[in-house]
């Protein structure tokens, strides 16, 4: 294909089509006329000489080559806006700007503490979202400014050219409630295979916790599990549950939920969340403003990894 052909504009509607995957859809996120979204796609069908979206049922489906212009595509158009098409300054309190960001339950809170503590400005918007194999995809897509992501996540070759540093540390405790039978000050394998346990799935189908209780030689009997970390302190309460919880959040939440902590009497990996960036939005001054109001260090470039 001669790149000197290739119609830009043509490039910004492919973008959305692929996104939608429906031509009147994407026909009223351009501001366009469904015939002429339809003569577009028929244009760019005869650039790339292949369908890219072909009639699935009610739906259109990606053709394999649609599916791997989508990464490509919008990483050239997220460049082209920074870049060249957006003014490179950034003055929060004259700006208006929407950040989307993706957080943990556990982190949301801490994340929201360091965006609001030096006031919020009037034309900035945090939008936080839950983190799911979905909102992940549409990070690598730049539908999201930044991501807080548990350090297990980070070793996907997708982040291999994304820049990070760490935002939240803490370790594991034990968990239980005042009233339980157990009235012990450790939480050692003979607890975890007698009562059951309460599990908190971090993301999605995320079992890095429980692995770690295996390496150890511990093999936890799971009654109950939520994938929303908020409830577990008030869930032990009045039951024969065990549960392993951050220890900030369990100190803070000893007394209102009737809490007692205990000391893990076996190694446990420590939390860690990162925040991660793409490296197009290193230099971007919005950007850097928004790291500066999580962590002033995180203007600091600082990759996750030098490509090979």
């Amino acid at each position: 294909m001669d790149l000197r052909r290739v119609d830009l504009n043509l490039l910004v509607v492919l973008d959305v089509l692929l996104a939608e995957c429906n031509v009147t859809r994407a026909a009223e996120r351009l501001n366009m006329s469904q015939p002429a979204t339809s003569t577009a796609l028929a244009r760019l069908r005869k650039q790339f000489d292949d369908q890219l979206l072909v009639k699935n049922g009610r739906t259109l489906r990606l053709t394999p080559r649609a599916q791997a212009l989508v990464g490509p595509l919008r990483s050239v158009l997220h460049t082209l806006e920074r870049s060249i098409l957006t003014e490179p300054t950034f003055d929060p309190t004259v700006d208006s700007r929407v950040f989307t960001l993706l957080t943990g339950d556990y982190t949301e809170v801490a994340l929201l503490r360091m965006l609001m503590r030096r006031g919020h400005p009037a034309n900035v918007r945090f939008d936080l979202r839950p983190l799911s194999k979905a909102s992940i995809a549409a990070f690598h897509r730049h539908e999201a400014d930044l991501a807080v992501l548990p350090e297990q996540l980070l070793d996907a070759p997708e982040f291999e050219r994304c820049h990070r540093s760490a935002v939240l540390t803490d370790r594991y405790v034990g968990a239980v409630w005042t009233g339980h039978p157990y009235t012990g000050t450790e939480l050692n394998r003979e607890v975890l295979s007698h009562y059951p346990f309460m599990s908190y799935l971090q993301y999605d189908d995320d079992t890095a916790l429980g692995r770690s209780l295996l390496r150890a030689g511990i093999v936890a009997r799971t009654g109950a599990s939520t994938t929303n970390i908020a409830v577990l302190p008030y869930a032990l309460e009045h039951t024969v549950f065990v549960t392993l919880m951050p220890e900030r959040m369990a100190e803070r939440m000893a007394a209102v939920a009737s809490l007692r902590i205990l000391e893990p009497a076996f190694d446990l990996p420590p939390l860690c969340e990162y925040a991660v960036w793409h490296e197009e939005s290193e230099s971007d001054p919005a950007h850097i403003w928004l790291r500066s109001q999580i962590d002033p260090s995180l203007v600091e470039r600082v990759p996750v990894s030098q490509p090979g």
